[in-house]
């Protein structure tokens, strides 16, 4: 199996976000919310998008009267959103105002034997954060930055998808060693074919991890 992606890079301040709405450049008294969202829809009377809360279930949804140039995300895929939310208060649904977007890598969970991926693990993953929001596996990571195509992806070992918990591997290959400096990435991965495993409960995330050494999380499915 060949997991080859070009990774896109997060960018993390209102500053650096794609600029949006009528009032660019204009200071805010409001607190700017930032979360990976989804492009639900756009129309000529502006947008919709879905999030769920870090650690949630629930799918919220928000809206927006602003046209934003979406053409660097497509429809269904999630993003990196800076906004303001409804009354100032984060994760209620509503009307926001978007100020700034960053496209972020997307996937899904690709299926495989860990045994027959060839170095796998042959670049270290400079992990920053993770989390779950619904079933996706949200990753914040660094890096070596390349211009090349990479293997990377989250792949679940089919010997283990009998388990109440599979094991779930994080692949980073670069094509050749590189000797370059780091990025900051945000990686999203759709999980819910985990779903269609009747024993499943979860999975286990298993990666080289150059930060704190640890290689390995566990992770609980959310059953409503």
């Amino acid at each position: 199996m060949r997991l080859t992606a070009y990774i896109t890079t997060a960018l993390l301040t209102a500053m650096a976000l794609t600029s949006c709405g009528d009032d660019e450049g204009k200071p805010t008294s409001q607190a700017t919310a930032y979360d990976i969202v989804c492009l639900a829809s756009v129309s000529e009377s502006g947008s919709i998008y879905t999030l769920t809360k870090p650690m949630g279930n629930d799918l919220i949804t928000y809206r927006s009267h602003e046209i934003m140039d979406t053409s660097r995300v497509k429809v269904g895929n999630r993003f990196m959103l800076a906004y303001l939310p409804p009354d100032g208060v984060p994760y209620s649904p509503g009307v926001i105002k978007p100020l700034g977007y960053s496209p972020i890598t997307n996937d899904t969970l690709r299926r495989g034997y860990i045994s027959k991926t060839a170095g796998w693990d042959n670049d270290p993953v400079y992990l920053m954060s993770n989390w779950m929001s619904q079933d996706y596996l949200n990753l914040r990571v660094r890096l070596p930055y390349d211009t090349r195509a990479r293997a990377l992806g989250v792949m679940v070992d089919s010997l283990t998808i009998g388990a109440e918990y599979p094991d779930c591997y994080l692949i980073h290959r670069l094509e050749s060693p590189i000797n370059t400096f780091d990025r900051s990435y945000y990686l999203s991965f759709d999980m819910s074919w985990l779903r269609k495993l009747d024993n499943c409960r979860g999975f286990n995330l298993i990666l080289n991890n150059s930060n704190l050494r640890t290689d390995r999380y566990r992770y609980e499915l959310k059953i409503n």
